[in-house]
């Protein structure tokens, strides 16, 4: 359905929201891309700190039949549609892809996790998109000073409703699951992962510059590095099954639910990260390990979607990776423990990430649900 008639059909209830009373024990999660990122990461943290003894939670997301049956007490995972009467009846609610265009209640709290720190031009700051409303939220979390008044203008929303509290994803990247890591490591002694991020013009299934052949020779050299590389596709991009490869390993959004793990299971065992414009990189810079940048189309891209700093580069500390040859190099210069733009990784670490201690869902439980601190 047409966004615009979706915002239309849903005014009256942002009416009802106004009025409705809240409960208190009642906490909201909606995401409608997959049951993952930041929402999946925050109810776990719930969860694991048994805030369903205190708490109702209610996750609204499409694959809800595959997980309503197992639900932890006071728990219940409901349909985007059905989720809706719950969430005008939450104290607190949570969204980081997709959201009812509902404007909170008053004495709601619901916050936009959102996805990740925005590198390219997303929301008001896209071309043509200036007017949109955006604005559901009481307040929309990011990760650092830089991107507080981005954020702010990327949702036409003051910068006091703008938190610095990181992204309770990246927890996991501080976190250690023996049984876990072990299943995705194997027996390499070294894993790159590759995360290329979508591309409006190029909804083929593309690994950016490199092509099968060039992939064979990636292949015969991760055979005698006995190593191996895992491409994880964008959850929008189109997948074409590839399996021709021993040591590459070619993931789409399918693969990993099936398999129990997640894209930060695997971030956090990585030895060295390919990827392009996506904002993953600056969460793996928390880890500060070497990053490659197959940037190739970078004029295009920008020209397409455009980038929120006037010159990107700067915020890339890492491997241009233009051809397979670079890319050979950047895997063999991992195996050997060649480490080039370490301390220019921690640098713009300091700029994007104010907060590297694995501790993001608790600051966002404390702030939001318990009230207990400010975090900027």
């Amino acid at each position: 359905m047409n966004k615009d008639i979706l915002r239309v059909l849903f005014k009256p209830l942002t009416l009802i929201n106004k009025i409705k009373k809240k409960e208190d024990n009642l906490i909201f999660l909606y995401t409608n891309l997959g049951f993952r990122d930041n929402v999946r990461a925050l109810y776990e943290y719930l969860i694991k700190n048994k805030y369903n003894e205190k708490y109702r939670i209610v996750v609204s997301i499409k694959e809800y039949r595959h997980y309503k049956n197992q639900a932890p007490h006071n728990v219940r995972f409901v349909s985007l549609i059905t989720g809706i009467p719950y969430f005008l009846k939450a104290k607190y609610a949570f969204y980081c892809f997709g959201k009812y265009p509902i404007k909170p209640g008053r004495n709601q709290t619901v916050v936009n996790m959102w996805h990740g720190t925005p590198m390219k031009r997303i929301g008001n700051l896209e071309e043509g998109l200036e007017q949109v409303d955006y604005n559901y939220f009481t307040s929309v979390i990011t990760n650092s000073k830089i991107h507080k008044e981005l954020m702010a203008q990327i949702f036409s929303c003051n910068e006091e409703n703008v938190d610095i509290m990181g992204y309770p994803r990246c927890d996991e990247l501080f976190e250690v699951d023996n049984v876990q890591d072990e299943y995705i490591r194997g027996s390499a002694k070294k894993i790159i992962l590759w995360l290329p991020t979508y591309r409006e013009y190029d909804e083929e299934f593309v690994i950016s510059t490199l092509g099968p052949e060039d992939l064979n020779q990636i292949d015969e050299l991760l055979e005698k590095l006995e190593s191996k590389m895992i491409v994880k596709m964008h959850p929008l991009q189109k997948v074409e099954r590839i399996d021709r490869w021993n040591n590459i390993q070619i993931l789409s959004e399918d693969d990993i639910k099936k398999s129990g793990i997640t894209v930060y299971s695997i971030l956090r065992n990585a030895d060295g990260l390919i990827t392009d414009y996506s904002s993953v990189y600056y969460d793996y810079m928390l880890l500060n390990r070497p990053i490659g940048f197959a940037i190739q189309d970078i004029n295009k891209y920008e020209s397409e979607r455009g980038f929120l700093f006037e010159k990107p580069k700067e915020y890339m500390p890492g491997y241009n990776i233009k051809n397979v040859e670079d890319a050979k190099k950047f895997i063999q210069d991992i195996v050997a423990g060649v480490d080039k733009f370490s301390e220019e990784r921690k640098r713009i670490n300091r700029l994007v990430n104010k907060y590297k201690d694995g501790e993001n869902s608790r600051r966002i439980v404390e702030r939001y649900i318990l009230g207990e601190e400010e975090w900027d």
